[in-house]
């Protein structure tokens, strides 16, 4: 019977032990896993998430923020956190460089409850496709040395652009006036008017630090197949930024020439790559009456 009761008190033991700590205070018998809480992709600071069915857009800044929860508080009363935030495009590529977050502070018996707090405001690029972008998130307590991380996506709209493997012009179209949405569908002027054109160039190279250096001639031919108007280097593009600018927009006006004859006219658009050392070429037709 000794021996019996013996073996128990032996078993019991470490079950016991494992209940206090060198000051008699209890421990839990495993670390909770640190733990991400409370994301929120928003339109403004600390405000509603995201609407269903709401896009943001290119330009826009989207506000994003998540909670820590399960972090180590130290003897003293010490935390140290560090975390990671990133926003990509839907193909992957990043929009914005990694920022890094530091939490290092000393919590009183007061700040029980408080749980750290990471944000970054995240500025759309002004030409960007639209899709699903991701952003990556993690946090490291770098006294557990436990990881948590996750994904999260927000829907972007606009326009967008069809990409090219080569230079191309795309999307060459007519308009009436400066703030017309949509293209004339019968390209018909009468002499003395203003004529606006809108397209959008891609498939050029990129240079160090997505360095882009793109321009375009304008030239009108006349009925005849004579050139009638040109102007090279009509507007030129050279820019460098982190993210990688996936097309150019072009526009501009003629003013058409009152004496112009009735007839067909053609526009010859050329763009060039001074980096790609490529060029492309389109023509369009349009009416005078």
């Amino acid at each position: 019977m000794l021996a019996v009761l013996v073996l128990a008190l032996l078993a019991l033991a470490p079950a016991a032990l494992a209940q206090k700590n060198g000051d008699g205070a209890k421990t839990p018998a495993a670390a909770q896993a640190l733990k991400i809480t409370r994301l929120v992709i928003s339109q403004s600071e600390d405000g509603p998430p995201l609407e269903s069915g709401l896009l943001f857009q290119p330009g826009d800044v989207i506000f994003f923020s998540f909670q820590v929860e399960n972090y180590k508080v130290g003897p003293t009363g010490k935390v140290q956190l560090t975390g990671h935030i990133q926003a990509f495009d839907p193909k992957g590529t990043p929009i914005i460089p990694p920022d890094e977050e530091v939490i290092g502070t000393t919590l009183s018996d007061e700040d029980k409850e408080w749980k750290p707090k990471l944000r970054l405001q995240i500025q759309m690029p002004s030409i960007a496709p639209p899709g699903n972008y991701r952003i990556k998130y993690d946090i490291t307590d770098l006294q557990t040395k436990q990881t948590a991380s996750g994904e999260s996506t927000f829907p972007a709209g606009g326009a967008g652009v069809q990409p090219a493997t080569a230079l191309t012009i795309r999307n060459t179209g007519f308009y009436r006036t400066q703030d017309d949405a949509t293209p004339l569908k019968t390209v018909a002027y009468r002499a003395g008017d203003i004529l606006w054109v809108r397209f959008d160039i891609t498939g050029y190279k990129y240079g160090e630090q997505n360095a882009i250096d793109v321009s375009y001639d304008v030239a009108v031919n006349g009925p005849d197949g004579k050139q009638m108007f040109s102007q090279e280097n009509a507007a030129v593009e050279k820019s460098q930024a982190y993210y990688p600018q996936p097309w150019v927009p072009g526009a501009f006006n003629l003013t058409l020439q009152s004496t112009m004859l009735p007839g067909i006219y053609t526009l010859v658009l050329t763009a060039r790559d001074g980096i790609g050392n490529q060029s492309a070429i389109v023509k369009a037709d349009f009416k005078v009456e």
